[in-house]
């Protein structure tokens, strides 16, 4: 059922209980397939094809992109399931999203996200907010990604793992292990090779919040210290702080662990 203010070329596809709502617009041999939902103002780009989906306002899904096709998981067994996008997000081309994979389940993308151009998403994945994921990235299933992530080309990351908030991953890097948040990855397999200084900045972290965060990371990271040692260490030298609070509550409470691979940048 499309809403008023609705333009859809002839030549789409429309399953009839698709619902789409004011000023979307829906270019050539689109298909929208069943349980589908399309916020206001969102455009759909020729040769795309859209089931069991989700999509919220002023969404632009380019030309080529799969969104709600079944998982690669050999054990699903035709269950309903789905995939949830926020608002305000760009998909550019040949980009695949899969739903999820057990009864109820969903992917999860959330608002003013950028998927460029092939990458996928797997089933079950949870996607934050104001995350860029770059070309050709591939994310398994079950994966986590915090808010105002930065992946970069070619990025492969392993089901379940976590990646932190305000992390950039650097292109071609592989991940098996969680990423916590704040930092800067580099390598296959993914290594520690900072704090992501230039992103927190622009995220408006103070200068004694981004100092704070690397002391932090020096005793995890770049000192001979174990991972408890490194935290009890955090806590009675480093002030309370949200985010080094935050870092630490990542690291106790990751179930596959957390890289303790550190170095330098391969560019450097």
């Amino acid at each position: 059922m499309a809403a008023a203010g609705v333009e859809i070329h002839s030549t789409a596809v429309i399953d009839p209980g698709a619902q789409i709502e004011e000023g979307v617009k829906i270019h050539s041999y689109a298909i929208i397939g069943p349980d589908v939902k399309i916020g206001a103002g969102t455009e759909v780009f020729p040769h795309t094809y859209i089931e069991y989906t989700e999509i919220g306002q002023n969404c632009v899904i380019a030309p080529g992109v799969f969104i709600g096709t079944a998982p690669q998981d050999l054990s699903y067994k035709g269950e309903k399931t789905g995939v949830i996008i926020g608002d305000n997000c760009y998909i550019r081309e040949n980009v695949t999203i899969n739903r999820g994979s057990r009864e109820g389940s969903n992917t999860e993308i959330g608002n003013h996200c950028l998927l460029m151009i092939g990458c996928h998403i797997a089933h079950d994945c949870k996607i934050g907010n104001n995350v860029n994921i770059a070309n050709n990235a591939l994310l398994a299933g079950h994966i986590t990604i915090g808010d105002f992530v930065f992946i970069g080309g070619a990025v492969v990351m392993h089901q379940f793992i976590r990646v932190g908030e305000m992390t950039i991953v650097g292109g071609f890097s592989g991940a098996r292990l969680d990423l916590p948040p704040y930092a800067k990855i580099d390598g296959r397999p993914g290594r520690i090779v900072g704090v992501n200084s230039v992103g927190l900045k622009r995220k408006g972290l103070s200068l004694e919040d981004r100092t704070l965060i690397k002391k932090a990371f020096n005793y995890l990271w770049f000192s001979k210290l174990n991972t408890q040692q490194a935290i009890e260490k955090i806590k009675n030298e480093i002030p309370s702080n949200q985010y080094v609070d935050n870092l630490i509550e990542f690291m106790t409470t990751s179930k596959r662990g957390v890289t303790k691979l550190s170095g330098k940048a391969e560019d450097e």
